[in-house]
């Protein structure tokens, strides 16, 4: 499988993730790891990296952590 570029917005929300805290582990196979800081209470959020995981991604965030991803 050949390597694909990401989308800019993906990358701004991942940005913005690390700088609210969150620890985001880029695996091999092109998923994240997304774990929370200690003072936010909530799961180890997992995802993918394209442009069809935003809307998702912002939902749960706002579900599982209260936070409102800008997007």
């Amino acid at each position: 499988m050949p390597k694909q570029h990401q989308s800019k917005a993906m990358k701004q929300v991942l940005r913005e993730i690390e700088r609210l805290g969150f620890t985001v582990n880029h695996k091999k196979s092109g998923s994240y790891t997304i774990i929370p800081p200690s003072d936010v209470d909530g799961p180890i959020y997992n995802t993918h990296g394209t442009e069809s995981a935003l809307h998702p991604m912002r939902r749960d965030f706002k579900r599982l952590y209260d936070i409102q991803l800008p997007i």
